[in-house]
């Protein structure tokens, strides 16, 4: 059965790894377990800032074209940050915060469930776990995005 939809990147490499040897057997488990416990650390102010002054080094990791696909969410979840913390937007629960600090700050780190320099898939734990999030706050980046709709109209008018 082929679709007649094109693949996204995420999903190419998602396929791939689930043909890959044995070694790779269990990775969405694991990455589910590291993401449960990455989450459950809490964030701290140092954090945040971290996320934050690194904005654009992580954009530039979602321009490639493993993780292009994320590329606007990572935006969006920027401009989420910023708008709860300067308080123009306090309905942001602390609990889609702390997860959205902590993913950024996953994709940042250079310790990573597969290290980002094994060719192709060492992406593939970065898209796992921003998509996880982005599943985990998608009723949060909804309600965002009507709220900044709304912004944008009361501007205009």
């Amino acid at each position: 059965n082929i679709s007649s939809k094109p693949l996204k990147n995420s999903e190419i490499i998602i396929k791939g790894v689930k043909k890959m040897d044995k070694r790779f057997e269990g990775w969405e488990e694991k990455a589910k377990d590291t993401f449960e416990g990455f989450t459950s650390e809490g964030y701290s102010e140092e954090k945040l800032h971290k996320v934050l002054d690194n904005e654009a080094k992580i954009e530039d990791m979602f321009k490639n074209k493993y993780l292009s696909d994320f590329i606007d969410d990572v935006k969006l979840f920027f401009a989420m940050l910023k708008d709860y913390f300067t308080k123009k937007y306090p309905e942001l629960p602390v609990r889609s915060v702390v997860m959205m600090v902590l993913t950024l700050l996953y994709v940042l780190s250079p310790v990573d469930l597969i290290p980002d320099f094994i060719p192709v898939i060492g992406y593939l734990d970065d898209a796992f776990m921003f998509g996880l999030c982005l599943k985990a706050c998608a009723d949060d980046v909804e309600d965002y995005k009507k709220w900044k709709a709304m912004q944008s109209e009361s501007v205009e008018q």
